[in-house]
Parts: C-alpha cells; structure tokens; sequence
C-alpha cells in the first residue's frame, strides 16, 4: 500500500475553484484590506456585524473557500508550514506570488529563475480575482495595486522566516476587529479609515531645538499610526505594541504623541499592547512625563478588549 503524502493545510493547487462572493465576503475583504494581516477570529468578528454569528467553525469554511478561490492568502502563525490542532491562520489579500512560492517548498531566495517564472504564471489569475474583488468594494485601483504588492512583499518575508511585521499587523487587526464591532453593533459607521502606509499625523514642530530629540533635521515630528479611524465624530489612532520596542524607543514614540495631544486634545489614542506587562510598561512611561497630556489615551490588552474594556493611563 502507497505511504500516504501528507499535505499541509496552507498547500493551494494551482487550479482556483469557482465563487461567487456574498456581501458578508465583501465586508470581510473591506476589513482586511484595511488591517493588511489578520487571523480568523479578527475576521469573524466582521462577519458576525455583516451577516450574524453563525460560529468560528463555520466562518473558517467559508475563509477556507475564499482562499481557494485566490482570493486571499493564509499563512501559519508559526514558521512551520504544517499547522496542527485548532491554531488560527493568519489571512491576507496579496498577488497570490507567496502561495504560490510556499508550494515550491523552498525558501523564496533559494528558488531558481525557471521556477520563478513557474510560480509568477501561477500567482497570476489569483491576483487578478483579488484585484477583481477589491474593485467591487469600491477601492481605488492604484491603491489596490500597492497593497497587494507590500502584502506579498511581507507575507514573502514571513514564510522564509524573516522579521516581517505580520504579528504587528495581526496584533492591530485584534484591537481594529474588536473595537469597530462594538461601534456597528451601537448603530455607529467607522468612516474616514486610514490604514497602515496611509495613515499619517505628522507635523512640523515650531520649536525644534526644544525638542532635538523628537524632530528629524527638517522639524518635523514623525507620527504614523498603525490606523487612523472615526466613531461618532470622535477621531482615534491606534498603535499596537507587540514589545518588540526598547524602553527608549517607546519613550520617544510616547513623547512625540504627547506634542500631539497637547496640539491636537480631540483625538484619543489607543496602544493595544500584547501582554499587561507591556501595557504596564506603557502606562509607567506615559504617567512619568506630564499625565495631562494623555488625558486622551488609552492602554488595552486582548484580556481588557474581550473583558471590561480599556484602561486609561
């Protein structure tokens, strides 16, 4: 009896199946267009607001069928190719070229040119029904093209087990999914969002020497959040913390968001940390240096998002 070939869960032949798309499925690619990375459970919480909970496990199905219909890319949280148990994939909408690089079995920088081009021919037609969805939503085809390209540029990065952002990204869309479901289930829109690459809040400081440290040489103090978003009328900036920054550095991203509140009161900021020690950590920074100026921050962790709700500094 032939020795059965084990085939991972991220394998996709090349041949797409057929599907028509709901409007639940154009919700769930809107929300991932807009948080890059995502894993299953961020996805479903868009799907729950679309068209009603009906369950993870029947929600995965169906993210099982868009991605083999090419319409977006899975990866494993861990490096390992083969996932095992109940683990949740991470999700993304890219040119199909790191699905299509993964089924080579090797690294993308040890692939020859001959299978390049085999794995370029490929990724075509998933990046075509991709694009094809995202245009359906209504996205700007320009802002699709680069989109599609950074994704694949990370999601390349992440399967040779490169440092890559993807858990960044991930760790964001938990906050985003949360969050965005509580405002659509209040009867509220989030309009005007502003996502990672776009989202910026920049501006030129008009004392730079009081503040050397925070400016670049042109005076201009560096803020983009991870998204820009509004409820209600009320704008908010989110940042998430995996804890991969020093104290230094997340002292300095801290101070240059405090000239911002002090310009800009209105707008509330919210650092999603992964663990309470980071969100301690956080909170510790922004308490010893001017708490006023964080009237309008608040610091959250998966426990206080599924729980009673954020923490202001």
């Amino acid at each position: 009896m032939p020795e059965r070939v084990q085939r991972s869960r991220l394998h996709r032949g090349p041949l797409l199946v057929p599907l028509v798309l709901q409007q639940r499925d154009l919700v769930v690619l809107r929300d991932l267009f807009y948080y890059r990375f995502a894993d299953t459970r961020s996805l479903d919480l868009s799907a729950s607001w679309a068209n009603g909970s009906k369950g993870l496990q029947y929600f995965s199905k169906r993210l099982t069928h868009l991605w083999r219909a090419g319409i977006v890319e899975r990866f494993t949280p861990a490096f390992s190719r083969y996932v095992h148990g109940s683990r949740h994939f991470l999700y993304t909408i890219g040119s199909g070229k790191a699905s299509a690089a993964a089924r080579t079995g090797l690294r993308p920088d040890a692939i020859p040119e001959d299978r390049w081009r085999e794995v370029l021919a490929q990724a075509g037609p998933a990046r075509l029904r991709a694009r094809e969805a995202l245009l359906a939503i209504g996205i700007d085809g320009a802002e699709i093209d680069r989109v599609l390209h950074n994704n694949t540029v990370t999601a390349m990065r992440f399967i040779s087990g490169d440092t890559s952002g993807v858990q960044h990204h991930a760790l964001a869309a938990e906050a985003l999914s949360t969050i965005w479901l509580r405002a659509r289930m209040e009867g509220h829109q989030v309009d005007d969002v502003r996502p990672d690459g776009v989202a910026d809040l920049s501006f030129r400081e008009p004392d730079p020497h009081r503040y050397r440290e925070l400016v670049t040489a042109d005076g201009v103090v560096v803020i983009k959040p991870d998204c820009l978003f509004t409820i209600a009328g009320q704008r908010y900036a989110l940042e998430a913390e995996t804890g991969a920054l020093s104290t230094t550095k997340l002292r300095l991203k801290l101070s240059r968001y405090r000239l911002l509140l002090l310009r800009e009161p209105a707008l509330h900021l919210l650092v999603h940390c992964a663990t309470q020690a980071h969100a301690d950590r956080v909170s510790e920074i922004a308490r010893a240096s001017e708490p006023y100026a964080y009237a309008t921050m608040a610091v959250t962790t998966p426990n206080t998002l599924a729980g009673a709700g954020a923490r202001v500094a």
